[in-house]
């Protein structure tokens, strides 16, 4: 019977972001072990990545621009749910495989240490590729409708950075929760519906009708929603040539790093009750 290797004790408060960096090639193995189980036996492969939101942005526009003309007031509306699509995609994949990643590696955790960390990251870092793919494709769209965009776009590189650390941060955070706590898996499959349609991927939230009349509620659904900022910081130097306020910039760069720290922090520090729980 493989006897596992237990990694030191006495983790400290803050984490290890060298553990990260000195285990490159096994992280770089699991992201490959990701993306082939992903798309294997698939003739199309990461095209399938971009089926899903070309098929929605489709199904959304005929509802809410052509037959129930609610997107009246928004430009460009197809660009405008499909930018938001793209980044809802990338998070909700992310956080859904990263937090069941930990049970779904229980044997390989069982046998053998190294930096539990490693396995959500490889899943979270494994959705790059279609999110990547995804705005290769917009973003020279984009231009194309909106040639003023050109001078914002670079913004987008930093802003999905921010994006990714917030993925990262809950993926680590609920990866651990679910090994103690199973239910936790299938409650994000329970939130995540609602969750997307209060998060303005078919709608901006300035364009509510009662939205002025509730200012607070406004408040509430832009900064107590995490992925609210990144998807209008990335539509707005996307798609709108404009550079978010002060409020949302803050929040795209303090929130997702913050709470990759955290969740790497937590995991590093029950990784040793892990395998035991597992």
């Amino acid at each position: 019977m493989a006897v596992e290797a237990v990694a030191p004790r006495g983790t400290p408060l803050l984490p290890s972001f060298t553990r990260l960096s000195g285990y490159r090639e096994l992280l770089w193995t699991l992201i490959r072990r990701e993306i082939r189980v992903r798309y294997k036996g698939s003739a199309l492969g990461l095209v399938w990545s971009l089926v899903y939101p070309l098929s929605m942005m489709l199904v959304y526009t005929l509802l809410f621009s052509v037959l129930w003309k609610a997107a009246r007031n928004i430009p460009h509306y197809p660009l405008f749910v499909l930018v938001g699509l793209a980044t809802w995609g990338f998070f909700q994949a992310s956080v859904q495989l990263g937090s069941g990643s930990l049970l779904a590696n229980a044997d390989l955790i069982k046998k053998v240490w190294f930096p539990r960390e490693l396995i959500p990251a490889a899943s979270v870092l494994a959705q790059t590729t279609s999110a990547l793919v995804m705005f290769a494709i917009l973003i020279p769209i984009n231009i194309a409708f909106v040639p003023e965009t050109a001078r914002t776009v670079p913004l987008v590189i930093p802003f999905f950075a921010g994006l990714l650390c917030l993925a990262l941060g809950l993926a680590w955070l609920l990866s651990v929760a679910n090994v103690f706590y199973r239910d936790v898996e299938h409650l994000l499959a329970v939130i995540f519906l609602p969750w997307f349609f209060l998060t303005p991927i078919l709608y901006g939230l300035d364009q509510l009708p009662a939205g002025s009349a509730h200012p607070w509620l406004i408040d509430i659904l832009r900064y107590g929603n995490p992925v609210t900022p990144y998807v209008e910081g990335i539509r707005a130097v996307l798609l709108q040539a404009t550079v978010p306020g002060p409020g949302v910039l803050l929040y795209i760069f303090l929130v997702g790093p913050g709470l990759a720290v955290l969740g790497l922090s937590v995991v590093q520090r029950n990784e040793d009750s892990l395998a035991v729980e597992l």
